[in-house]
């Protein structure tokens, strides 16, 4: 403990000496470097996308020098060894899930984090004199240490497909990295694959593997998307639609223009904020619901009903929770859904083992199937927890009943089929979702009434969510940093510059940790920058 504490003494006494501590140099490391990632389920305009980010980034309006895109598909070929000439996308799919069954589920996210490195180290060969232009003023020592060169560069990740892919690059790029879900109507994006070669594939059987494998090792877009920063949906097949959609969101991203969320951000970080007061073992839910103008009139999130009215809430910090019977104050924190489920399992394996359907051997493998690969898995019927949908449903009717019909309910995952004939009945014309892919019964069993077709105005329309998601909310639309206007009165005009620019000291130091696997398996580059700048076999005297 000695030694660490005069190693940072020393280090602190060093810093400040050489104007280190000072708050302009360390500001001075926030860096213009961002990471975007894409995710989008099969036949969505990914590559597309990428190119949009990258022509309007090196644009006048943002000045990047360079925008690099990384297809992770040409990667997975790279890898593999697969010729460029095979078009199928099953074998595609195929190789990708092998390189992550041979290494692990964030390989692919490893092979970008090398290629982010090494093109910051190619930016980066530069004399020292120019590496220390932006710290000129600060009369440093021509031996200080010297901070990380920070370059005007965008790296897209084209694209992302499982969820530890995503976990990863955000534990090392932080708010440096924006994840892009960009979504098309299905009508759209089968139409796109019907035009590619897939030689007799099943489009609809390769659309559900890109949503979800059961293969641990299997793309898992259906979790990963909705943990996006910005939901970008392309559902006009126009450049301008998508050129607008993108720049918006380059905006709001880069601060270069005062910009209001829209009513569907609005109401959705309503919804989303509503969630954090679940207590319900299985997830938190939120939903907000607002009238023809777009006003949220109320929210409403799944819990446990109190007698009298109402759901069980934490009423102060001091609460002692002995009059609270939600789930996870009862029994040990048990899920009363969960457990009537397993009853039914073994009650019904029972019945055939007595029957003579099964033998005795096989008691515990029904059980399992049934309990796990059968539709037993997903019934809700026995939660005591109230739905999002249905709370904010009877919180309107309370006080704005006569405001419901013609209104739309936002909410952060899809409507159940139970929820779904309630928001029929009630009159509401639209429910927007923060998920991809349909997880419930709802358009099977209200094909009168329920549609997910954007363009089937006929019916009650539930469609995926489209603007910054409610984790970026306050970030994206708080007001920048000094204000909005100079001292003259006027609107400040700000350079594009990340509203959510983070230091880039760190970043090679968290590379080289995530490197280290790629390094050992033997799939690193050749051309990796040294261990020292990735921070791998740094001098320990030069990074205290």
């Amino acid at each position: 403990m000695k030694n660490n504490l005069a190693i940072v003494n020393r280090s602190s006494g060093r810093a400040k000496r050489q104007g280190l501590g000072d708050q302009k140099t360390i500001d001075n490391t926030r860096t213009p470097e961002v990471v975007i990632a894409l995710c989008g389920p099969m036949g969505t305009p990914l590559h597309e996308v990428a190119e949009t980010f990258q022509t309007l980034l090196e644009g006048t309006d943002y000045r990047y020098k360079k925008v690099n895109i990384i297809r992770l598909s040409q990667e997975i070929r790279r890898l593999t060894g697969m010729r460029d000439d095979v078009t199928s996308i099953r074998e595609l799919i195929d190789a990708g899930n092998q390189l992550r069954a041979d290494h692990d589920n964030a390989v692919l996210a490893r092979v970008a984090i090398q290629q982010i490195a090494l093109e910051r180290a190619e930016l980066n060969e530069t004399d020292d004199a120019k590496q220390t232009d932006m710290f000129e003023d600060e009369g440093m020592a021509p031996d200080a240490v010297r901070p990380t060169k920070s370059e005007r560069c965008c790296h897209i990740i084209d694209s992302i497909k499982h969820i530890d892919e995503l976990r990863l690059l955000r534990s090392v790029y932080g708010d440096m990295l924006h994840v892009v879900g960009v979504y098309t109507p299905i009508e759209l994006r089968l139409e796109k694959l019907a035009k590619r070669a897939l030689k007799g594939e099943d489009v609809y059987k390769l659309i559900d593997r890109d949503s979800g494998e059961e293969l641990a090792h299997g793309q898992r877009v259906q979790d990963t998307f909705p943990l996006s920063d910005f939901f970008l949906r392309a559902d006009k097949a126009t450049d301008s639609q998508l050129r607008a959609r993108v720049k918006r969101f380059l905006d709001l991203m880069l601060g270069t223009r005062i910009a209001t969320p829209t009513v569907q951000e609005r109401a959705m970080y309503a919804a989303f904020s509503a969630a954090r007061n679940s207590a319900c073992l299985s997830r938190q839910v939120g939903a907000a619901l607002t009238n023809e103008r777009g006003n949220v009139i109320s929210v409403g999130w799944n819990d446990v009903p109190k007698p009298f009215g109402g759901l069980y809430e934490t009423q102060d910090a001091g609460d002692s929770f002995d009059t609270d019977h939600r789930c996870w104050n009862l029994d040990g924190g048990r899920c009363f859904n969960d457990s009537e489920k397993d009853v039914i399992a073994e009650t019904v394996v029972k019945k055939m083992v007595d029957n003579g359907i099964i033998t005795p051997e096989k008691r515990n493998a029904a059980y399992g199937l049934m309990r796990h690969d059968s539709q037993l898995k997903s019934l809700i019927e026995f939660s005591r927890a109230v739905h999002a949908e249905m709370h904010a449903l009877l919180s309107a009717g309370a006080t704005h009943g006569n405001e419901i019909r013609g209104g739309k309910l936002f909410v952060t995952t899809y409507p159940c089929h139970s929820c779904a004939r309630h928001i029929v009945a009630a009159g509401i014309s639209e429910v927007y979702f923060l998920e991809p892919y349909r997880k419930s019964l709802a358009t099977k069993l209200h094909s009168d009434a329920i549609t997910d077709r954007e363009t089937d105005t006929d019916k009650v329309r539930i469609m995926p969510f489209d603007g910054v998601a409610p984790s970026r909310f306050l970030k994206f639309f708080s007001s920048h940093e000094g204000g909005r206007k100079n001292g003259s009165g006027m609107m400040n005009v700000r350079p594009a510059f990340p509203v959510t620019a983070i230091t880039l000291e760190a970043i090679s130091t968290l590379e080289g940790i995530a490197l280290r696997q790629l390094q050992s398996s033997g799939l690193a580059d050749d051309a990796l920058p040294a261990q020292g700048s990735t921070g791998s076999e740094a001098d320990p005297d030069k990074t205290t």
